[in-house]
């Protein structure tokens, strides 16, 4: 089942789904959340994959800096970092899609599932495909919610990352996490 607005709303009172709003009025729709965007980073090196996650290596990350608070983007590969942080109760899984401003404007987002159980940073791959600028905090995609049975949690290395802190994924965020 799709969450909608009122147990969205619901679900943020208890401290759950979406921590650090920066306006929950303009950012609550009415089946999902928008997401904000804190920094860019380009992708650097190679990336390995394999079965086991023994020989996985993930690129490294190298932020793209603002000019009057604009990232002034070409046609390629990009790692964003949300403002927002992600706390998933067990019996909740999340998919995030553009907005339609963002789509139309040639952003393409990418992201895996969000297990039940996840708590951490918001973060994306997007791929432009043509030039953009994109304010600090603009609103490029909307995380919408799935209510699933009771799973015993995500338990994974990137559980409670914080990509903004520490711009590379699986560090922890307990500290920015609230209870």
């Amino acid at each position: 089942m799709l969450l909608a607005k009122k147990e969205i709303l619901n679900y943020i009172k208890k401290g759950l789904l979406v921590q650090n709003l920066l306006d929950a009025e303009k950012q609550v729709q009415q089946a999902g959340v928008d997401l904000t965007v804190a920094k860019i980073f380009s992708l650097t090196g190679k990336g390995v994959i394999d079965f086991s996650n023994e020989k996985r290596q993930l690129p490294d990350y190298k932020e793209i800096s603002m000019m009057d608070g604009i990232w002034k983007l070409k046609p390629g590969l990009y790692n964003a970092t949300m403002n927002e942080i992600i706390k998933l109760p067990k019996d909740v899984a999340a998919l995030v899609f553009p907005r339609s401003s963002a789509l139309v404007c040639g952003l393409e987002a990418h992201t895996a599932l969000w297990d039940p159980g996840y708590e951490g940073r918001g973060f994306l791959h997007f791929t432009l495909q043509r030039p953009i600028e994109i304010h600090q905090n603009a609103r490029i995609i909307q995380m919408i919610f799935l209510k699933t049975e009771e799973t015993e949690g995500y338990n994974g290395n990137y559980q409670k990352e914080d990509i903004l802190k520490n711009r590379k994924r699986g560090f922890d965020l307990s500290s920015a996490l609230v209870d």
